[in-house]
């Protein structure tokens, strides 16, 4: 049997569509409206972001930005970090992570490899411990041969 199908009213498909959630076939339920965006918290995101960049910056100068799997890293001999914003905080990925002293916990996760840090004040940023540990992530890259790309 064919049935009408719900997108053009023609015959030709072989099974019904569903309905969405409160709606009719063919039809996609009205999606949520956005939540009004606070301009002020995108500006403090901003501000953060950027103090996490001239952090990494001020500790290692050498480091070259490259872009993998579609992100800017910070990099030296190997991928050292990358900084990126997201809707609350602002996440700092070290490539090395797991290999990195940490005395003041400040890294999250439990990949492999990468840990991260989330900053969610500007004063994270400027912490004496983040600082450590970018340090400490390019102490460590200066220690690792040069990895070929």
């Amino acid at each position: 049997m064919l049935w009408p199908d719900s997108h053009t009213g023609t015959t030709g498909s072989r099974r019904p569509t569903r309905a969405p959630k409160g709606g009719r076939p063919g039809r996609r339920a009205s999606p949520r409206p956005p939540s009004p965006a606070r301009p002020d918290a995108v500006v403090e995101l901003d501000r953060l972001e950027e103090a996490a960049h001239e952090v990494v910056r001020a500790v290692a100068p050498e480091l070259t930005r490259v872009t993998k799997w579609g992100h800017p890293w910070y990099a030296g001999n190997d991928l050292v970090l990358l900084v990126g914003a997201f809707s609350h905080h602002v996440g700092v990925e070290f490539w090395r992570g797991t290999t990195l002293r940490d005395p003041g916990r400040l890294l999250e996760g439990t990949g492999k490899n990468l840990r991260h840090v989330k900053l969610r004040r500007l004063e994270d940023a400027t912490a004496p411990a983040f600082v450590e540990l970018v340090k400490e992530a390019v102490r460590l890259d200066r220690s690792m041969p040069t990895r070929v790309r």
